[in-house]
This record gives C-alpha cells, structure tokens and sequence, in this order.
C-alpha cells in the first residue's frame, strides 16, 4: 500500500514537471526572422508572411506604431498579416503575453510612395539574338521585382540604385517597351522606353602599332579602328597578348587606343577585339606581330665588348709572351744584361750586376778590364765598373779593343742559377681604316685606345740548357669606340710559368702557359655594364741567332692562343648580356737585326730592326647583332694577315747613364693599326 503511494506522487511530481516547461516555453517573447514582401504600396492591403518564433499567443502585429489591418496565425513559427496604410521603412513587431520582438533589419517594411517609371534606356538597339546590356533609367526602381522587353523577362537585372537598373535583353523581334514592376505596379509605357530588336551588323576591326619593333622599355601605343557599313560602332575594346588581356579602352568615334610600356623583349601576338554593342556584332582584329628588341645602347654595349675584349686580350698575349721571350734569352747568357729594349718597352733584368766586381779573363788567361765572357763572347769590366757597364758588354764587344789594364787575380765569375727580371710594355691602338674584306661593308668604328702591361718573374737554370720560371704582372687599359659612342675600361692580374731549351746552340725553344682575371667596366651611350673575364694563354716558339761579321741576325717563328670566357650580366638599362666565350691570337715569323756603333768615345749607339708577318685568328660564340644604323664590328679589330716593324736605339753616354727610345707599328696590310712606344732612361749606381 505504501508503495502504492509513493508511485502515485511520483506521476504527480513528473506531470507537474512537463507542465512547467510547457508554461515557461510558451512565456517567451516572439522573435522575427524574416518577412515577405519587403515592400508595399503606400495605400497598404499588401499581405505579408512573418516568420519566427513564439507567435502562438500573438496578440498584436505592428507596422511601425499601426497596427496591421488583419493577422492570422498560421503556426507558432509563421503570421500572415496585411499592411495598413503608411509611408517610409517601419519595423514589424509581433506581441504575445510576454513581450514584443524586437526590432532588427530583417523586419523592415518600406512603403512605397508611387509606381516606377522609365524615362531612358540605353542602348536602345540590339540584336534579335539578345544579350544586349541595357541601362535603364527612371525612379522608384528600388523595390524592382521584373524587367520585362515587351511581353519578354530581361534574361537578368540589377538594381544600382532607386534610379537605375541595368538589364541583359532576351531574344527578340521588333520594337517592344522595357517595363519595371514593384509591389506598387509597373511603369507606364512611353517612348522613351522603346527598345528595338534588329538584324545586328557586321563590323570589322582593325589594329595598328605606332611603332614596331620597338625597345625594351619603350611606350607602344595600338589603336583599334572598328567599322560597319551603317552606323558608328560604340563600346569597348579588349587589346590581348598572345591571347591573355593587357588592357581595354572605349571607342570613341569607332577608334580606340590602348598605350604599355613593360613589354618584355621577344615577339608579341597582339590582338584587339571588339565586344559588340546595339546594332553591331562583335569581331577581332587579324593578329599584329609586335617585335621588342633590345634597347639600341644596349646593343652598342654588346659591340663594344665584342670588339674590344679581343683587342685587350691580344695587346696581352703579346706583352706577355714579348716578356717570357726575353726573360728566357737572358736566362741562357750568363745573368744578361740588366735593360734590353724591345718595340713593346722595356725589360729590366735585377740579376745582370758582377758576381764580384772583378774583371774576368781574357783569351790568355789574364784578367782584363775588357776580357770577353765565357758564353757570350761580351768583353768583361774592371773590379769598380756598374751594372750599365755589364748591360753593354754585347755592345762594347764589337768595339775596338782597347789597351787591357791591370791583371786582376780573382776566380772566374761563376754562372747565376736564379734571375729577376722587371717588364714594362704600353701598347694600343689609334682609328683604324675601313674595312675591306668582302662583304663586310666599307664603313668601320673609330677605336683608339692604350694599354699598359706590367709584368715581372723569376727565373732558374735547373741545366746548362734548360731554365724554368714563373711570372706575375698586371694590366690596364683604356679605350674608346667613337661611332657607338662606347668606352671600355679595367684592369686585372696575370699569373703563370715557363720553360726554355736550348736544342742546339744556335736554336732555342720555349713555352708558356699563364691565367689572367680581368675586370671589364662598359659604357655604351646610356647602357652601362661591369662583368669579368676569365683568360688563359698558351705561348710556344723557336728561336735562331746566328752572327755575320758585326751584325746579329735573330729569326724567329712564335705562336700565342688565348681563351676566354667572360660572365652574363644585366646592364643599367634592364637587358641581360649573355654570357660569352671566344678563342684569339696570333702566329708570326720575322727576323730581328742589330748592330753595335761608336760614334766618340764618350757613347756608344745600338740601332736595331725587326720585320714580321703576322697572322690574327679569332671565333667568337656571341650571338650576331644586327641592328639598322649600328655600326658593329665583329673580329675585325685585329683578323688575318698583316705585318709588323720593330725599331729602337739605345745610347750608352759617359759616366754609364743610359738612354733608350723604341718603337713598334703593326696591322699592315690589315684593317687595324696597332703602336707600341717606350721611352726609358737609366742612371747608373754602385
């Protein structure tokens, strides 16, 4: 029984619990989510559906401070009402026992004072196909709810503003009326509101450059010109590269015109196209090849290092195999003397001073002042002679001999092993003549210019005939191409070694291997560019010296290659130099004549004479420049046969002061004019 009892206040306690939650949810405010429509005549009697919540209990429905004309509740989530009267936005508020909902942007309701009106279209043509864009112009466009061409819906329409919609017209035929329609009603039809379906014409567009090819960096302005055979087209133009779009621009009078300044280097395929407008169809222009070439300075740039770099490395290849020569002739002749002239400049030989200031022995076995050398043949010098004394030993042997002085008693003067040498050369060139080869034209760039090579090495006679050396230096250079208003500069070093074999006594054979790293700086009207080069050089050669009477006859048949490669670079107007590779030298053979004179006592005179043919190769891997009005001369700075002559004179004045003046003309026969000159002066000390 008691049991009983307690089940039953159970079912108590749990109805009363299911009662409560009822009550509580039913005492809820109501809540709006959204009404349709949004809008209505001012009139009112528009019947509009509220969604929510809470609406079982709804007592009241509110436009603004009005209450509706009527309200039926449809579920506790939805109440149709009808609209009073009234003007404005006003918020719709639903009340039940426990609130009213509040207000928020998803219960306006906007009273609409009159029906629209369309007071302009444009354009008012288009094609019966439809897919005209038409702009329509009126008032109360607002709360639009069709777009109608005739008895037609627009294929689409926006609403911009309360006085304007643009529309897309369907297909049609004739002449029809553009109406809008809101909740108020539909505009009234007039002649401003007239649009007319016709047979849509063919146009043709046309595309011009207004320069082409044109420069990297550049403007290029392209106008499209579209016409039909009735009428001016209106709209816009589409201009594309290779089929991507670069810009638009409005017709105006049938022509439009687009301008672009950052086309890349190379060719273009531009086309224009026209997207159609009322009475015209659409169409594309045939495709105009645009070509962008590299800018003019930039291409002088290239020119300048083309030509240029080769002569640089081929004034090199003959400083420093020049110097190499001499250095390994003094390593065979006992220590040498200490300045040899040559028709590049002036070698200087540290090692050329008496091993001990004694004199030597002559023929009989005494030590005269003027004995002869061992290898040599030079006459020797007195204990307290100089270095310049030594330098002319080669001269003062053709001299006659002149009474021996006192017998010195000191050993025989031993060989050097080892020898320092210091060479200085300045070469160049000055406005070479025009081309003459076939084919090549018969106007040539101005290039003038001068280069100084400064090299010294040690040497060492590991064999009576056979030395090996080593070799440092340093060059700089400056020239000019005046046509292409171009200038080069730069320096660099040079490092590298040697060897020397005496074959027989009359025949010598030597060879070289050095690597020079170069730094160019170029300048080519506004384009400007610094890039490195990297050289190697190869240097081989035979060598004869043979004695007629007096004079010393030398011939001579040598050869130097050079390689280099020089590093891509991006110049100051923005277009990539590629990197560049070529191979240069030169092959000669010739003989060299000297004679020793005494004109007093106090001096005596050396003239000497070279003469030699010369060969200049080259191949280059740079691309061909061919630009209208550039004057460019490729390989033909320094290419095929040419000769060369060498003179000096070298004076040895009382008291050992030495004076020496040399000179050297190349390219004969050729189409570059090559100079050397050294001037140099010599001071003796003990």
């Amino acid at each position: 029984m008691a049991i009983a009892r307690r089940a039953g206040w159970r079912l108590v306690v749990i109805a009363a619990a299911l009662f409560g939650s009822v009550a509580a949810a039913s005492a809820q405010a109501p809540v709006i989510a959204s009404i349709s429509p949004t809008s209505g005549p001012a009139a009112g009697g528009t019947s509009v559906t509220i969604a929510g919540g809470s609406f079982s209990t709804a007592t009241a429905v509110r436009f603004g401070a009005v209450n509706a004309t009527s309200f039926v509740i449809n579920s506790s989530e939805r109440i149709t009402a009808v609209a009073p009267a009234g003007t404005g936005t006003v918020d719709i508020t639903v009340t039940n026992p426990s609130g009213t909902s509040f207000a928020s942007p998803v219960d306006r309701y906007t009273y609409v004072a009159s029906a629209p009106t369309v007071t302009s279209i444009s354009p008012t043509t288009g094609p019966t196909s439809g897919g005209t864009t038409v702009i329509i112009t009126g008032t109360d466009l607002t709360a639009a709810t069709a777009v109608t061409f005739g008895a037609t819906p627009a294929t689409g329409f926006t609403v911009n503003s309360s006085t304007q919609i643009t529309a897309t017209s369907p297909a049609g035929t004739g002449t029809v009326d553009i109406t809008v329609t809101t909740a108020v009603g539909t505009s009234a039809t007039s002649a401003a509101d007239r649009f007319t379906f016709a047979t849509a014409t063919t146009t043709q567009t046309a595309l011009t450059s207004s320069q082409n090819p044109s420069s990297l960096g550049q403007s290029v302005t392209f106008t499209a010109n579209v016409t039909a055979l009735a009428g001016t087209p209106t709209g816009t133009v589409t201009f594309s590269d290779n089929g991507s779009p670069i810009g638009t621009a409005t017709l105006a009078a049938g022509t439009a015109s687009f301008s672009i300044a950052t086309l890349k280097i190379g060719s273009h395929t531009i086309t224009a196209s026209y997207a159609g407008s009322g009475a015209f169809n659409a169409s594309t222009s045939p495709a105009l090849a645009q070509s962008v070439n590299v800018p003019t300075d930039s291409v002088k740039l290239r020119a300048l290092q083309i030509d240029i770099t080769k002569l640089v490395a081929q004034n090199s290849g003959q400083a420093i195999s020049g110097a190499i020569d001499n250095a390994i002739s003094e390593g065979f002749s006992e220590g040498g003397s200490f300045m040899t002239p040559g028709g590049a400049g002036m070698h200087f030989n540290f090692a050329a001073d008496p091993s001990d200031g004694l004199a030597q022995p002559d023929a009989t076995g005494n030590r005269s002042a003027y004995a002869p050398d061992r290898t040599s043949g030079a006459p020797g010098r007195s204990g307290n002679s100089s270095r310049i004394d030594n330098a002319f030993a080669a001269i003062d042997q053709q001299m006659p001999t002149k009474a021996a002085p006192k017998t010195q008693t000191t050993a025989n003067r031993e060989p050097r092993d080892w020898l320092f040498w210091i060479d200085v050369r300045g070469s160049g060139i000055d406005r070479w003549s025009s081309p003459t080869s076939p084919g090549v034209g018969t106007t040539g760039s101005s290039i003038y210019g001068s280069q100084l090579n400064a090299l010294m090495g040690l040497t060492y006679r590991a064999l009576p005939n056979l030395l090996v050396g080593a070799v440092a230096g340093y060059e700089t250079f400056n020239y000019t191409a005046q046509d292409i208003n171009g200038k080069l500069t730069g320096d660099g070093w040079t490092a590298g070694s040697y060897l020397g074999w005496m074959i027989t006594p009359a025949l010598r054979y030597d060879a070289a291997v050095t690597f020079s790293q170069i730094g160019y700086n170029g300048v080519a009207g506004t384009a400007q560019g610094n890039f490195n080069g990297d050289r190697w050089m190869f240097a081989t050669g035979l060598t004869g010296s043979y004695r007629m009477s007096n004079l010393l006859i030398e011939p001579s048949a040598r050869l130097y290659t050079l390689w280099e490669h020089e590093n891509a670079y991006v110049d100051t107007l923005g277009t990539l130099q590629t990197a560049r590779d070529f191979v240069t030298g030169r092959a000669s053979g010739g003989v060299k004549l000297s004679y020793p004179l005494a004109t007093t006592d106090a001096a005596v005179v050396s003239p000497y004479l070279g003469v030699y043919g010369d060969y200049y190769f080259s191949r280059d891997d740079a691309a061909a420049l061919a630009v209208s009005g550039i004057p460019v001369n490729p390989t033909l700075v320094l290419e095929g046969w040419s000769a060369r002559v060498t003179g000096g004179l070298n004076t040895r004045l009382a008291g050992g002061m030495m004076l020496g003046l040399g000179a050297e003309y190349g390219g004969l026969g050729g189409t570059a004019r090559l100079w050397t000159f050294s001037a140099r002066a010599r001071v003796p000390f003990n």
